[in-house]
């Protein structure tokens, strides 16, 4: 760690003296290559689909000081007479990427594909997410350690308590307190990254793209708060909207985080008694539930050899040595990321079998896989040209830069190009010796230069600075050759680096959060908003105890973090139901651990002309996983005709059912 103090003194300096971007000409798209082609059978870039950006101001209300680029991409209708009213596709998160879950999304492009029948369906990145000015956290995982210097003078900041959570090892959290102090110090205004601002950006997108009628909104996960905050703060011209995996603003999610996989078991239950076998053979599950949960509190049932789970449960499970009430919240997970239940099917089973304490019928049930075969240590290959890094910190950096410098890029471009130079010269300095907090210094500011925008001079400046003079020479005659679209390329590049500095992902496969956006927005809409006793009093509540998801001291350290943030809305502005008449269309899923049933339910209260459908088998976001096109299929045909309900008849069809019997008796079967 205290080679880490010579990075914390220059990281201040570094990010005080970045750019902010130049204000550009706002609200006129340019098209452009796709940052990720669809990979989908059918679809031709220019032909049926195609992207672009649009600019808008980082403050809506002072449209002269920053701006920012929105990356697009859209859908065109497949009919020759497209409806004038587009849907706008709203990612979850907050912090994921439209355009990536798209691209990587079978299901979701099905589903999607059947609302282009008639209309256009826009994807768009967020302002700070994907290719839209990312605001990845990664950069700032080599620089903890060195809170102290960043924020020792900075009021309302717990310094004792930074540097217990840093002897604690709570990574993250300091990781992202750093991010905070960072992002803002070159020259990011979080106060403007926010629902509110977003829903601006959706109208302006809109408007930039020839639209001039009305629009429908098509949101998931946290794209349903974003789009009743646009219903709230931008009404005109919003058509209908969907909501799928529906949660309300005035909901407190992060802090019922804690707690809320408890109505994922409400609904295994509710469905195994509405179920005439499964309620025969095991009666009275939840109250029975509730039992085991209290033995396993007292008496952990313990597995001796652990048990080694099939390929399935390792989505979330390893090796499961013991199973305590912990481990169901880890097992609702499971089921949330599943198709018809996942192993929802066999919890009756499974219950029945902890009653008993009979852990071979759990090990049936969860699959006898086998242990990977442990390799001694002096078998292990050290290769000859690894760097071993000062911490466990700075390593993932250590370890992306020889792997981008050992690389054999054979589709070289000037963006590329570019980026491997820099990386190339941060590899020399490594095998040269010099230390390696100041390299990761240089990385972290080389991570920032996205947030000047789409600047050659961004670029030539950081060369001449931080390269030597024959790198910095070849660099800069690469920048001289660049357009404005492989400067963009360039920036994006740029980005894909610093979303893996700390060794995960930000924007990629779909999946990626970036954080700097998630926590800009959930501090200001929620965290901020909801005190540590909303997440206490919903713990205190649960039916389940010791069913958690994260305990009580996590929601405290996103609160601390979230001191670090700007808070631009009071509790009534944000934390009140959104009331509207705007037709809607709430999907809301039975084994949804992400944004539960009643959280569908309390937003339907408020809006008057909407209708509620529950997927009572499936997990987070039917759009996502519906592998029949059934949801496309609703939500294209409540847009058609909004004042209408749709059929729901597809959905109820056996899909979307819990097979308990089937399942239960196929893997005890198999057993015998």
């Amino acid at each position: 760690m205290a080679r880490l103090t010579t990075l914390a003194a220059g990281l201040a300096a570094l990010v005080l003296g970045a750019t902010a971007a130049q204000a550009q000409q706002t609200g006129t798209p340019e098209e452009m290559p796709c940052p990720l082609p669809l990979p989908w059978d059918g679809e031709t870039e220019g032909e049926t689909y195609s992207c672009g950006v649009v600019i808008v101001p980082e403050n809506h209300d002072d449209p002269d000081v920053r701006t920012i680029e929105l990356t697009y991409l859209r859908l065109n209708a497949s009919t020759l007479s497209p409806a004038p009213d587009p849907v706008v596709y709203l990612s979850g998160g907050p912090g994921g990427s439209a355009l990536h879950e798209i691209s990587t999304n079978p299901p979701l492009h099905l589903n999607m594909d059947q609302l282009r029948e008639r209309r256009d369906v826009i994807f768009f990145d967020q302002r700070g997410t994907g290719h839209s000015n990312l605001l990845a956290c990664g950069p700032f995982g080599a620089a903890i350690g060195v809170v102290g210097e960043l924020f020792g003078d900075r009021p309302g900041i717990d310094m004792d308590r930074l540097e217990a959570l840093s002897a604690e090892g709570q990574g993250q959290t300091l990781m992202l307190a750093i991010c905070a102090q960072a992002y803002a110090a070159a020259d990011v205004d979080f106060a403007q990254y926010n629902s509110v601002a977003s829903s601006r950006d959706i109208a302006a997108l809109v408007t930039a793209l020839g639209y001039d009628g009305g629009y429908n909104l098509y949101g998931t996960s946290y794209g349903t708060r974003l789009a009743l905050n646009a219903l709230r703060s931008t009404p005109d011209h919003i058509r209908a909207v969907v909501l799928d995996g529906t949660v309300s603003p005035a909901i407190p999610g992060t802090a019922l985080t804690t707690a809320k996989v408890q109505e994922h078991y409400d609904t295994i239950f509710r469905l195994c008694a509405e179920d005439a076998w499964c309620a025969a053979e095991y009666p009275d599950l939840r109250n029975r539930f509730i039992a085991i949960l209290a033995d396993l509190a007292e008496e952990p049932l313990v597995f001796d050899p652990p048990l080694v789970p099939n390929d399935f449960a390792r989505a979330r499970f390893t090796i499961v040595p013991q199973i305590d009430p912990g481990f169901f919240a880890t097992f609702a997970l499971l089921n949330n990321g599943a198709l018809q239940g996942g192993m929802a099917s066999v919890l009756p089973a499974m219950i029945a079998a902890i009653e008993e304490r009979d852990t071979e019928t759990i090990r049936t049930l969860m699959g006898r896989g086998s242990q990977p075969e442990a390799v001694a240590v002096d078998e292990l290959a050290t290769a000859d040209d690894v760097i071993d890094a000062d911490d466990s910190y700075i390593a993932p950096s250590i370890d992306l830069i020889l792997a981008r410098a050992a690389a054999d890029d054979e589709d070289s471009s000037l963006s590329g190009d570019w980026v491997d130079l820099v990386i190339g010269a941060f590899e020399q300095r490594l095998r040269a010796g010099e230390m390696q907090a100041e390299v990761i210094r240089d990385m972290v500011e080389f991570a920032l230069l996205p947030v000047q925008g789409t600047d050659a001079s961004a670029l030539t400046g950081f060369a001449d600075e931080h390269l030597a003079p024959d790198i910095a020479a070849e660099a800069n005659a690469l920048v001289g050759a660049m357009d404005r679209q492989t400067l963009r390329q360039t920036m994006w590049a740029i980005g894909d680096v610093a979303e893996l500095m700390s060794g995960g992902s930000e924007r990629s496969l779909g999946i990626g959060i970036a954080m700097g956006a998630m926590f800009a927005v959930n501090c200001s809409e929620d965290i901020s908003l909801a005190p540590e006793e909303v997440a206490a009093d919903y713990i205190a509540a649960t039916p389940y105890p010791g069913v958690l998801v994260q305990d009580l001291d996590d929601y405290r350290q996103m609160r601390a973090v979230c001191s670090l943030y700007p808070t631009p809305f009071t509790e009534a502005e944000m934390l009140s139901p959104v009331v509207s008449d705007t037709p809607s269309l709430i999907f809301s899923q039975g084994l949804d651990t992400q944004t539960p049933v009643s959280f569908g339910r309390t937003t339907a209260e408020t809006l008057a002309n909407s209708f509620f459908l529950e997927w009572p088998s499936e997990g987070h976001v039917i759009a996502a996983r519906s592998l029949d096109g059934c949801a496309g299929d609703i939500a294209a045909a409540f847009l058609d005709d909004p004042a209408r309900q749709p059929s729901f008849d597809c959905a109820m069809t056996p899909r979307y059912s819990v097979p308990f019997q089937a399942q239960i008796e196929r893997m005890l079967g198999a057993a015998e």
